[in-house]
């Protein structure tokens, strides 16, 4: 009897996690410039260097450029320090090594500074990183079964199975020049971006990728005041991805590396921005695999195996609203800016979740005061069409709302896409031998009349008395179709 296999390539994910990490670093006050009384504000822009998959782990490397605003002794305006704090970051991914692809992406949840003493202060980083490590797998499965005789009796059964198919790395640049008057009084404190894909279209080897940036900027005017200037930045990219076909399903996963937003004094802010992304495809793929198998004259050595299989189905989209109070503890007169990064989603049923996010506050008090609060929330938000997969790549678009003169209402815009995976087994029949040959129970018997129960099936009964499903179909005219019977009195021919 020979076996014929089939075999599917395919990608399983072997690693999915959201973690958060901290780095410090200690500046010191330039002589030229004041002690410290207060730190005001911390915030920083990622700078990633290097993203390299090793054996058995992903090593992400880089640079946040912080900046600090502090108040100084006997002055009221604010200074500025910039501040780089280097990072080296590495996740253990067991399995992983060269050929394995991955996706980082690494968000500046949090800068805290705090002055050690008027000339000194530590400033810590907190990241948070998400990584996806994707492994060369392939699903291999008896398929079907050449026997040597006609005796051999098999039940075959297919089922769809939706597998990764391809992963891809692609990498790309923004760049744009906006106009912006008066930029020679302007003083560009920080800068935040969010990307948003309107389109995502393959045509054989090539991916036509578009969207925008949302870039959320913190500035400073020449009399010291400050506001938040949100701009969208649209981009068009046209990559060289090979593999992909002409309008193949696509999910295409990006993420900011770089961010660079200089002003210049012609009235122009030049915008760099380095993206990094993934593009996967999936497919949906009937496995046809043996259910069950005898032989009607010889006993049988069957092995058999439950094989795993990771499915994976790409490209839901998830949208939710969401609000929490959040506690500032002063009287405040107003709110400069909020923003949120998830860092973390529990499920807690099939329709409810929780987003938990690092939310920082940026605002002034009644003596016109810069004051920063930073707070984890847990946002809750209704599932829908989940099918038990968490939400991933979970972007928040924070609302403030003042509620009362000490706290604030946080509406959050949540979006995101379920793409996950699930595992599952498969049987899988490895080997097949020819064994004795059976002894008749009723030798002298050709016909049984026997009575069924309901919900009996053919096959169980086919082979029990070693005949097959369609002798027993044609001796009570039943319809080729049927595979399940009802209570009835059954005509079973034996063979001799």
């Amino acid at each position: 009897m020979e076996l014929i296999r089939n075999s599917i390539a395919c990608y399983d994910i072997i690693l999915d996690k959201v973690s958060t990490y901290e780095e410090s670093t200690d500046a010191i006050v330039p002589d030229t410039y004041p002690d410290i009384a207060r730190i005001a504000y911390a915030d920083g822009i990622i700078n990633m260097k290097e993203e390299s998959v090793q054996n058995d782990r992903i090593l992400v490397s880089g640079t946040v450029n912080t900046t600090v605003l502090y108040q100084p002794e006997g002055e009221t305006g604010l200074r500025r320090l910039d501040v780089p704090v280097s990072f080296a970051y590495i996740e253990e991914v067991r399995g992983c090594n060269s050929e394995s692809k991955c996706f980082v992406r690494c968000t500046v949840t949090a800068v805290k500074a705090h002055a050690v003493n008027s000339r000194k202060m530590s400033v810590t980083v907190k990241l948070c990183f998400e990584v996806t490590a994707y492994q060369q797998s392939e699903l291999c499965h008896t398929q079907s079964i050449q026997p040597a005789d006609e005796q051999l009796e098999v039940l075959y059964q297919t089922e769809d199975i939706n597998l990764l198919k391809k992963v891809r790395n692609c990498e790309f640049t923004i760049l744009d020049d906006l106009d912006w008057k008066h930029s020679e009084d302007l003083e560009l404190l920080h800068t935040d971006c969010m990307l948003k894909q309107t389109e995502a279209r393959s045509n054989n080897g090539r991916l036509l990728l578009r969207g925008e940036a949302l870039m959320q900027m913190l500035m400073r005017d020449d009399t010291g005041a400050i506001e938040q200037v949100t701009k969208t930045v649209p981009f068009t990219q046209m990559l060289d991805i090979d593999g992909i076909l002409e309008d193949e399903k696509i999910e295409v996963r990006l993420a900011v590396c770089s961010l660079d937003c200089i002003l210049a004094p012609d009235d122009m802010l030049s915008v760099g921005i380095g993206v990094r992304g993934i593009v996967l495809t999936d497919e949906m793929y009937t496995v046809q695999t043996i259910r069950d198998l005898y032989e009607r004259k010889h006993e049988l050595g069957v092995q058999i195996k439950q094989l795993p299989v990771q499915t994976c189905k790409l490209g839901e989209r998830f949208s939710a609203d969401s609000s929490e109070n959040m506690p500032i503890g002063m009287k405040v007169m107003q709110y400069l800016r909020g923003k949120a990064v998830c860092t973390g989603v529990q499920i807690e049923s099939p329709e409810q979740a929780r987003i938990k996010a690092e939310v920082d506050v940026l605002y002034l008090d009644e003596e016109n005061s810069l004051f920063q609060t930073h707070r984890i929330i847990h946002f809750p938000v209704k599932l829908s069409n989940s099918d038990g997969i968490s939400p991933s790549d979970i972007q928040i678009g924070l609302t403030l709302n003042p509620s009362g003169e000490d706290s604030i209402n946080l509406y959050g815009a949540i979006n995101g896409v379920y793409c996950g995976k699930k595992n599952k087994t498969i049987q899988d029949i490895t080997a097949v031998n020819l064994g004795e040959k059976r002894e008749k129970s009723m030798p002298d018997v050709t016909l049984v009349l026997r009575r069924v129960d309901e919900g009996e099936q053919i096959w169980d009964i086919a082979r029990q008395y070693a005949t097959t499903m369609k002798a027993i179909k044609s001796a009570n005219n039943l319809p080729e179709d049927t595979k399940v019977l009802r209570e009835q009195m059954l005509l079973i021919p034996l063979e001799q």
